[in-house]
C-alpha cells in the first residue's frame, strides 16, 4: 500500500489552567510550518478537518484539490474512511473560561461519526466506498488496515484515510485530569515529570495501490509493508495484560526484518512499561522514537500521525505501534522513500 499524499495538524504547545489538570488553550501548528498560528480555545473535530483540507492555521495547502483531483477519474474507485476514537462531531455546549475553578462538564449535542462521514464526502465529491472507525486510540491504524485490505483485495484503487480526535474534549479532559495523567502547571517545565498532554489533532493521508499509481504517477511519500490489529483478553477494556499479550501479537505478526527504529505508542505509565520491556526482549537495543511529549495524547488519530510525523522526519524501514483502551493494539511496518 502506498502512501502518496498526508497533511496534518496538530497541537504543540498547550497553556494550562493554574492548579488544574486541564490544557485549556491551545497553539495549532502542522506541515505548513512558520509561527504558532491559532491560540484560542480547543477547536471540535469538524474545523480541524476543515483545516488540513483548505490549508489553514499550519496545516500544508493542496490536499482538497489534490483529493478532488483523485476522484475526477470516473472509473477510479477511491474509499473514504473516517477514522475517530471519539464520535463526538458537532460541537459543545459550553465554553470554559482561563479560570482556578473546576470547569462544568456537559455533552456534546450529537455524536454521529458515519453521518459526518457522509457529509464530508459530499463535500469533496463522489466515492466508492464510505466508512468510519472508532477503535479508541488506534483508530487511525486500524482504518489504515481496512484501507491496506480494501487496496490488496483490488476492491478499491485508493482510499482517502482522514484520522482526527481531540483529546481535549470534555470527557477526554475530565477523565484524565480526574486520574492526574495530565501535567499541572508547576509541573510544566520538569521533563523529569513524564505524565504527558492531552492533545487535537487530524492528519488526512491518502493511500494508493501500485497499479493506480501507475496512473496517477503522484509521487510515494512511504510503502505500508504490512499492517497488523489485533487484541487480548483481560478483566478490564482499560487494562493491559501483564505478560504484554497484544503488544507481542502485533510485533510479531508482521514482518519486521531490517527495520531501523520503532516508533512506540507509549503514554509513560507504569502499563505501558510492558511496551518497552517486549521491545527490548523481541528487539534488542533498538532506536525508538516518541512523539507524545511533544505533541500530547491525541487519541483516535494518535497511531496515524505518529507514524507520518515519522515518515516527515526519519528515514528508513521502521515499526509503528498503538495500544487502544478497549484491549486492541496496532502496529505498521512502513518503509519511508
Amino acid at each position: 500500500m502506498l502512501l502518496t499524499h498526508t497533511n496534518s495538524v496538530y497541537s504543540e504547545e498547550l497553556t494550562l489552567l493554574d492548579h488544574i489538570p486541564y490544557p485549556q488553550y491551545v497553539h495549532q501548528v502542522g506541515n505548513g510550518g512558520g509561527e504558532l498560528v491559532e491560540k484560542g480555545i480547543k477547536l471540535v473535530i469538524g474545523v480541524l478537518i476543515n483545516y488540513v483540507l483548505r490549508g489553514k492555521h499550519g496545516a500544508a495547502p493542496g490536499t482538497r484539490d489534490y483529493i478532488k483531483k483523485l476522484l475526477a477519474t470516473p472509473t477510479r474507485k477511491v474509499g473514504l474512511i473516517l477514522a475517530s476514537g471519539s464520535t463526538c462531531w458537532m460541537g459543545y455546549t459550553t465554553c470554559i473560561p482561563k479560570t482556578d475553578q473546576y470547569p462544568v462538564y456537559r455533552l456534546a449535542p450529537m455524536a454521529v461519526s458515519q453521518v459526518y462521514a457522509g457529509y464530508l464526502a459530499s463535500q469533496l465529491g463522489s466515492f466508492d466506498y464510505i466508512s468510519t472507525d472508532s477503535v479508541s486510540c488506534i483508530s487511525g491504524h486500524s482504518a489504515w488496515c481496512s484501507a491496506y485490505t480494501l487496496l490488496q483485495s483490488e476492491r478499491l484503487d485508493a482510499v482517502v484515510v482522514v484520522s482526527v480526535d481531540n483529546g481535549l474534549s470534555e470527557e477526554y479532559l475530565h477523565v484524565f485530569g480526574e486520574h492526574e495523567l495530565s501535567k499541572l502547571v508547576d509541573e510544566e517545565d520538569n521533563p523529569e515529570i513524564t505524565k504527558f498532554h492531552l492533545g487535537q489533532a487530524c492528519n488526512i493521508s491518502v493511500f494508493e495501490s501500485e497499479s493506480c499509481n501507475r496512473n496517477t504517477n503522484n509521487e510515494i511519500l512511504a510503502v505500508i509493508k504490512d499492517i497488523h490489529v489485533a487484541a487480548e483478553y483481560h478483566v478490564s477494556p482499560l487494562g493491559i495484560s501483564c505478560e504484554g499479550i497484544g503488544y507481542k501479537k502485533v510485533m510479531t505478526r508482521v514482518n519486521t526484518d531490517n527495520i531501523d527504529f520503532i516508533k512506540t505508542h507509549s503514554t509513560f505509565s507504569d502499563d505501558n512499561d510492558i511496551e518497552s520491556k517486549l521491545i527490548k526482549d523481541i528487539f534488542g537495543d533498538i532506536r525508538t522514537v516518541n512523539y507524545k511529549l511533544r505533541i500530547g495524547h491525541t487519541m483516535g488519530v494518535s497511531t496515524a500521525i505518529e507514524t507520518v510525523l515519522a515518515v516527515q522526519e526519519e528515514s528508513g524501514t521502521f515499526l509503528s505501534l498503538g495500544a487502544g483502551m478497549g484491549n486492541v493494539y496496532s502496529s505498521a511496518v512502513v518503509e519511508i522513500l
